[in-house]
């Protein structure tokens, strides 16, 4: 009598559930027993449409197309060998314009910078160059480097004193042959810059000029080298960049690239009860 009675209640339960369900939606088709199939709910047709209710009412039928992956572009491989020539080059040619923008902005930068700085140190060369022929009597243009840096480091390239430059190459000279005189000045002759290399400058505030100029024109020269290093980067980074969309691309293609989760909600209802099903697909 008990389990009689507890089967009435649950009867009863559906049935009430039945009748709210038919009220909240007219369109809910209550089937009769003789019915061979169920009526789905029309709310749950109208939110996954007609390829639900096929699925609904016929198990084997397949579940409804999705958009598919787009498929990886054919010359990603080559996109990484266009990203070493010009940053920015392999993304245009996957169709990521947004992003080589922005490799192209970065590469026209770094080499308009170089330019920049590169005129500026030239610049600043023949400033210097020029003040060592006015002021200190250089009769050349073209040295390496080395007798520049001399010429600013010491006060005249001959004579006696803690600032001729011929002072330290007999020091030298004597430090390398001790005992050998003839050679000390073999040694002094050789490396004594003379005629038109030779300097002497005619005050202190004038050299000490020379020498900022010429730092600041190594400066920049040094900051241009900097570009190289900066274009080296921005290459690494676009293949880098590559990469990660020829991968990207590469798991959309395999439909890994998401994981789509799916709920769907059935319900129908008979004279004797009712039923509802909650459906996830993964």
């Amino acid at each position: 009598m008990y389990a009689s009675s507890k089967n009435t209640e649950i009867t009863i339960g559906f049935l009430l559930a039945a009748a709210l369900l038919a009220a909240a939606s007219p369109a809910l088709a209550v089937a009769s027993p003789e019915s061979p199939a169920r009526a789905a709910w029309a709310p749950m047709t109208a939110l996954y449409g007609e390829a639900w209710l096929a699925q609904t009412t016929d198990p084997a039928a397949p579940p409804p197309a999705v958009g598919s992956a787009p498929a990886p572009p054919t010359n990603s491989k080559k996109a990484l060998l266009y990203s070493l020539i010009l940053p920015g080059l392999g993304e245009m040619s996957m169709g990521e314009k947004g992003r080589a923008t922005g490799f192209f902005i970065a590469e026209g930068l770094i080499w308009a910078s170089y330019t920049y700085w590169t005129v500026a140190g030239n610049l600043r060369q023949d400033d210097y160059i020029e003040q060592a022929q006015i002021n200190a009597g250089v009769g050349i243009s073209k040295e390496s480097d080395d007798y520049w840096r001399l010429v600013g480091q010491y006060t005249s390239s001959s004579g006696e004193g803690p600032g001729s430059y011929e002072e330290d190459l007999r020091r030298e000279a004597r430090d390398t042959y001790p005992s050998d005189p003839a050679a000390q000045d073999a040694f002094v002759a050789e490396h004594l810059p003379t005629g038109d290399k030779a300097w002497s400058w005619s005050t202190s505030a004038l050299q000490a000029e020379y020498v900022d100029t010429r730092e600041t024109s190594n400066r920049a020269h040094n900051k241009a080298k900097y570009s190289f290093a900066a274009a080296i980067l921005n290459r690494v980074v676009s293949v880098i960049d590559v990469q990660m969309l020829r991968h990207k691309a590469s798991k959309a293609a395999r439909g890994e690239s998401a994981i789509r989760a799916e709920t769907r909600v059935y319900a129908d209802a008979v004279e004797d009860g009712g039923r509802l099903v909650v459906e996830r697909r993964f």
